[in-house]
Protein backbone atom coordinates (compact mmCIF):
# COMPACT_ATOMS: atom_id res chain seq x y z
CA UNK A 1 0.00 0.00 0.00
CA UNK A 2 1.14 3.62 -1.29
CA UNK A 3 1.72 6.10 0.97
CA UNK A 4 -0.08 9.35 1.01
CA UNK A 5 2.85 10.88 -0.09
CA UNK A 6 4.02 8.46 -2.12
CA UNK A 7 0.50 8.89 -3.85
CA UNK A 8 0.68 12.10 -4.54
CA UNK A 9 4.42 11.61 -5.96
CA UNK A 10 3.24 9.21 -8.54
CA UNK A 11 0.73 11.40 -9.79
CA UNK A 12 3.15 14.30 -10.64
CA UNK A 13 4.84 11.78 -12.10
CA UNK A 14 1.74 11.25 -14.93
CA UNK A 15 1.16 14.53 -14.77
CA UNK A 16 4.55 15.45 -15.67
CA UNK A 17 4.53 12.44 -18.31
CA UNK A 18 6.89 10.50 -15.79
CA UNK A 19 4.53 7.96 -16.29
CA UNK A 20 1.94 6.57 -18.62
CA UNK A 21 -0.46 5.98 -15.77
CA UNK A 22 -3.73 8.30 -16.29
CA UNK A 23 -4.04 11.09 -13.89
CA UNK A 24 -7.51 9.49 -13.64
CA UNK A 25 -6.54 6.76 -11.75
CA UNK A 26 -5.55 8.82 -8.85
CA UNK A 27 -8.86 10.38 -8.29
CA UNK A 28 -11.80 9.32 -6.16
CA UNK A 29 -14.85 9.47 -8.40
CA UNK A 30 -16.49 12.19 -6.47
CA UNK A 31 -13.06 13.89 -6.15
CA UNK A 32 -14.04 17.43 -5.28
CA UNK A 33 -11.25 20.37 -6.97
CA UNK A 34 -11.34 23.97 -5.22
CA UNK A 35 -9.93 26.34 -6.70
CA UNK A 36 -8.90 29.84 -5.37
CA UNK A 37 -11.98 32.23 -4.87
CA UNK A 38 -10.95 35.15 -7.22
CA UNK A 39 -10.56 32.08 -9.98
CA UNK A 40 -13.00 33.15 -12.93
CA UNK A 41 -13.49 29.16 -13.65
CA UNK A 42 -15.35 29.07 -10.56
CA UNK A 43 -15.78 25.90 -8.71
CA UNK A 44 -16.11 23.81 -6.50
CA UNK A 45 -15.46 20.93 -9.46
CA UNK A 46 -17.09 17.42 -8.24
CA UNK A 47 -16.71 14.51 -10.04
CA UNK A 48 -13.84 13.21 -12.35
CA UNK A 49 -15.61 14.55 -15.51
CA UNK A 50 -16.16 18.28 -14.08
CA UNK A 51 -12.31 18.19 -12.92
CA UNK A 52 -11.18 16.99 -16.43
CA UNK A 53 -13.44 19.83 -17.88
CA UNK A 54 -11.72 22.24 -15.63
CA UNK A 55 -8.12 21.38 -16.52
CA UNK A 56 -9.17 21.13 -20.34
CA UNK A 57 -10.51 24.99 -20.08
CA UNK A 58 -6.95 25.68 -18.31
CA UNK A 59 -5.04 24.01 -21.05
CA UNK A 60 -6.88 25.96 -23.81
CA UNK A 61 -4.34 28.68 -22.77
CA UNK A 62 -0.81 26.85 -23.08
CA UNK A 63 0.56 25.16 -25.97
CA UNK A 64 0.33 21.72 -24.50
CA UNK A 65 3.65 20.25 -25.36
CA UNK A 66 5.77 23.25 -23.87
CA UNK A 67 4.10 22.23 -20.37
CA UNK A 68 6.42 21.52 -17.68
CA UNK A 69 6.34 20.92 -13.81
CA UNK A 70 8.98 21.29 -11.60
CA UNK A 71 8.33 19.69 -8.21
CA UNK A 72 10.14 21.35 -5.63
CA UNK A 73 8.70 19.69 -2.43
CA UNK A 74 6.08 16.93 -1.20
CA UNK A 75 5.03 17.46 2.68
CA UNK A 76 2.26 15.12 4.28
CA UNK A 77 0.86 14.61 7.48
CA UNK A 78 -2.10 11.69 7.56
CA UNK A 79 -4.27 12.24 5.10
CA UNK A 80 -3.02 15.65 3.68
CA UNK A 81 0.05 15.98 1.31
CA UNK A 82 1.13 19.61 0.44
CA UNK A 83 2.91 20.09 -2.94
CA UNK A 84 4.30 23.07 -4.26
CA UNK A 85 5.98 23.36 -7.79
CA UNK A 86 6.56 25.65 -10.32
CA UNK A 87 4.51 25.36 -14.03
CA UNK A 88 6.14 26.94 -16.84
CA UNK A 89 4.53 27.06 -20.33
CA UNK A 90 4.18 28.63 -23.93
CA UNK A 91 1.13 30.32 -24.44
CA UNK A 92 -0.68 30.50 -27.93
CA UNK A 93 1.01 33.45 -28.04
CA UNK A 94 4.21 32.74 -27.87
CA UNK A 95 4.69 34.15 -24.29
CA UNK A 96 6.68 32.71 -21.78
CA UNK A 97 4.26 31.31 -18.58
CA UNK A 98 5.95 31.11 -14.92
CA UNK A 99 3.61 30.41 -12.10
CA UNK A 100 4.21 28.58 -8.48
CA UNK A 101 1.81 26.95 -7.17
CA UNK A 102 0.65 24.80 -3.72
CA UNK A 103 -1.99 22.47 -3.77
CA UNK A 104 -3.43 20.42 -0.49
CA UNK A 105 -4.04 17.33 -1.81
CA UNK A 106 -6.89 14.97 0.45
CA UNK A 107 -6.54 11.18 0.58
CA UNK A 108 -9.01 8.59 1.36
CA UNK A 109 -8.38 4.83 0.07
CA UNK A 110 -5.35 5.06 -2.02
CA UNK A 111 -7.12 7.97 -4.07
CA UNK A 112 -7.66 11.69 -4.41
CA UNK A 113 -10.21 12.66 -2.43
CA UNK A 114 -10.20 16.57 -2.78
CA UNK A 115 -7.63 19.14 -3.45
CA UNK A 116 -7.48 22.88 -2.81
CA UNK A 117 -5.19 24.63 -5.11
CA UNK A 118 -3.81 28.44 -4.84
CA UNK A 119 -1.66 30.65 -7.00
CA UNK A 120 -1.48 33.65 -8.32
CA UNK A 121 -4.91 34.39 -10.34
CA UNK A 122 -3.59 38.12 -10.43
CA UNK A 123 0.03 36.98 -12.70
CA UNK A 124 -2.70 34.82 -14.47
CA UNK A 125 -5.40 37.94 -15.32
CA UNK A 126 -2.18 40.03 -16.56
CA UNK A 127 -1.42 36.89 -18.71
CA UNK A 128 -4.89 37.39 -20.72
CA UNK A 129 -5.84 33.84 -19.20
CA UNK A 130 -8.93 35.46 -18.23
CA UNK A 131 -10.01 37.42 -20.93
Amino acid sequence: MLSNKALIQKYFDSLSGNSDIPITEYFADDIQWNLPPAHPFGGPFVGVPAVLEMMGRGGEFFKFETISIELHSLIAEGSNVAAHFRLTAKTHEDRDYRNEYLFRFLCREQKIAAVWEFLDTYYQHRMGMFD
